[in-house]
């Protein structure tokens, strides 16, 4: 047998077992929300459940909550957030309480922040931001603090702010850190190995990077990746930070890496879906492969795909819904809850949830 044949024959062993796989796994349906919800928040609990949070809707903007229960696939109400919020953040703290912050609701954008407590299910105010902001970026840092970058300073999407913040859970008190150079408004957060963070920007059209030092408070420029535009991004469990999505304004899907060791970004697959973005990801732990879900392309309809870092290939392992503003939670149980989100098709909402189990 020739060098060539052999290749061939492991290409389609290959692409055999990856469609096994795929007809063996994919979505299944869970419970549907009590209403319509994107641009929400959902947070695992200690207890295993799951905390969403606000969001859109057909009435605009609502306070409400409310937890899925995985064990009973049931959804059940919980306390009222203070305010209406819409593109706030969630972030849970060492102590299990899930810190909220920003957001807005029709004509406000708010610098509020609240904690929930599972155990009493009540919301506390913990004082106000340096800066009001909505889709914005929350990473719980190394030190236990809450690092806040970036967002929108107004409902007009020509407010985009530079400015970063950070929440110290012991003190509930907020306190400006550095500001970006470049980056602004929309961007991705995603903290490395060592406790820095790596902030991409994502307006389609600026090619930048810069990576957080919480040990002084400043932000480096990195080298830039492609102007990306509705990007997501996640942590391998290499220390490589996956970016998968759309190029610029134009250009298809792909998937980079970026190495923080060389400061190094590598392009490292074509995308199966043309012009994905506003999708999600997750590292699924049991294997180390991650979900892309869901997202606006450029065609009606579309594919769930794998990325596998043995590899560095992105599969099809099912069909999903052209979504974006939905999110999705990994599950004790390792599958992922899928929830809510806006269809291409404006305005087209969501209450359905669904789950997809890993081949």
């Amino acid at each position: 047998m020739t060098r060539v044949s052999a290749t061939k024959t492991w290409l389609w062993l290959g692409l055999t077992l990856w469609s096994t796989l795929a007809a063996a796994s994919g979505w299944s349906p869970a419970a549907s929300m009590s209403r319509y919800r994107y641009s929400h928040t959902a947070t695992l609990l200690p207890s295993g459940k799951v905390l969403i949070t606000g969001g859109g809707s057909s009435g605009g903007p609502t306070a409400t909550t409310e937890t899925y229960t995985p064990a009973t696939n049931t959804w059940a109400a919980s306390a009222n957030l203070s305010v209406s919020r819409s593109g706030h953040t969630a972030t849970r703290l060492p102590s299990g309480r899930v810190l909220i912050a920003g957001g807005s609701n029709t004509t406000t954008v708010h610098a509020s922040a609240e904690e929930y407590n599972h155990y009493t299910n009540t919301f506390t105010a913990k004082g106000a931001l340096v800066t009001a902001r909505r889709n914005h970026q929350a990473v719980l840092l190394h030190t236990g603090q809450v690092l806040v970058v970036a967002g929108y300073g107004t409902t007009s999407y020509n407010s985009a702010l530079k400015s970063a913040e950070l929440y110290t859970p012991s003190t509930g008190q907020w306190t400006a850190t550095g500001s970006l150079s470049v980056a602004s408004g929309r961007v991705t957060a995603t903290v490395l190995d060592d406790g820095r963070v790596l902030v991409v920007n994502d307006d389609g059209a600026v090619a930048a990077a810069e990576v957080y030092s919480p040990s002084s408070g400043t932000w480096t420029q990195a080298s830039a990746p492609p102007a990306f535009f509705g990007h997501a991004a996640v942590k391998l469990d290499s220390g490589a930070v996956l970016a998968t999505g759309q190029e610029n304004f134009q250009y298809e899907s792909g998937a980079w890496l970026y190495w923080p060791e060389d400061d190094y970004w590598e392009y490292v697959a074509y995308a199966n879906e043309t012009r994905r973005r506003g999708h999600s990801l997750t590292l699924l732990p049991s294997s180390g492969r991650v979900l892309v879900a869901r997202g606006t392309r450029n065609q009606v309809g579309g594919s769930t795909e794998l990325f596998d870092p043995n590899d560095n290939g992105m599969y099809v392992v099912g069909q999903d819904q052209p979504t974006t503003g939905h999110t999705a939670t990994l599950l004790p149980s390792g599958q992922v809850l899928v929830v809510g989100g806006t269809s291409q098709e404006e305005p087209e909402w969501y209450s359905s949830a669904e789950l997809f189990t890993e081949p």
